[in-house]
């Protein structure tokens, strides 16, 4: 299964084997997230991989390692845990995030496991997009400066994240092997908030409704960059209500862009 899902895309997905290869997953962790970064160091990738973690990357002709993925067992032999997935910024329009993400669906399920959580910066809408509308993620818990400051790409902002579940064999993720729902909005669903000129606006903390919606900022990685104070805005914004509706019996369910970036909650 795992041989099939490499063999439909241009690119060879594959477990990494050697020292040379755990070197090339290094640098292309210090080019996805900044030089100044904490990185998973060979030796490192080489122990968990030994005692049952995923280390696997997709390799390019000519160009070599363009993408890693890197997951390790947990106290329940059933659960992986996705500690980080890169691909490098000129390969990020190829789909190979996702393609990563199917080969690390198949890996898991050929050794009995049949969930992977992992955690990510719930204003970044790339990821929003990959993981919750193209793979079919879900979320119910917030986790506040999970990492406490973080050099890199991720300075400036306390690094929330959301922690999600991919359930491998629910029907959710299954539909989505061949292609993500088209994404046609969600017009129903009453908005938690508002964006007035690119900042937060008016919070709604009261709606009942089976699904409600939660805008974000277009480009987070923009604001982080060019106006911190609005990036903190953004950052506490976004962990009220997620925070507060998670607390709610909400999930985060879908994501779309029809209309801004925007996660759906449901009941």
């Amino acid at each position: 299964m795992i041989a099939q899902i490499a063999q439909e895309y241009a690119a060879e997905i594959r477990e990494l084997q050697s020292i040379a290869e755990l070197e090339e997953a290094e640098r292309l962790q210090l080019q996805v997230w900044g030089r100044d970064t904490t990185y998973d160091s060979k030796d490192l990738m080489r122990a968990i991989r030994h005692e049952g973690g995923l280390v696997a990357g997709a390799f390019v002709p000519g160009a070599g390692l363009v993408g890693y993925v890197f997951g390790f067992p947990t106290r329940d032999p059933r659960v992986q845990h996705s500690h980080r997935l890169g691909v490098l910024e000129e390969w990020r329009r190829h789909g190979l995030g996702a393609r990563l993400k199917w080969y690390q669906r198949a890996w898991c399920l050929e050794r009995g496991i049949e969930v992977v959580r992992w955690t990510y910066d719930p204003l970044r809408v790339a990821n929003a997009d990959l993981n919750v509308r193209r793979l079919g993620v879900t979320a119910t818990a917030y986790l506040e400066d999970y990492y406490g400051p973080m050099p890199g790409i991720n300075a400036g902002t306390p690094s929330d994240r959301v922690l999600v579940e991919w359930m491998l064999t629910a029907p959710r993720v299954i539909e989505r092997l061949a292609s993500p729902p088209q994404d046609r909005g969600f017009p129903d669903a009453p908005p938690a908030n508002q964006v007035i000129g690119g900042k937060p606006g008016a919070e709604t903390l009261g709606l009942e409704a089976t699904q409600v919606s939660l805008s974000l900022p277009d480009n987070f990685a923009n604001v982080l960059a060019h106006d911190l104070p609005l990036a903190i805005a953004w950052r506490l914004h976004v962990r009220r209500l997620l925070s507060h509706y998670f607390g709610r019996s909400y999930r985060i369910t879908e994501f779309t862009v029809v209309g801004g970036p925007a996660y759906i909650l449901e009941k």
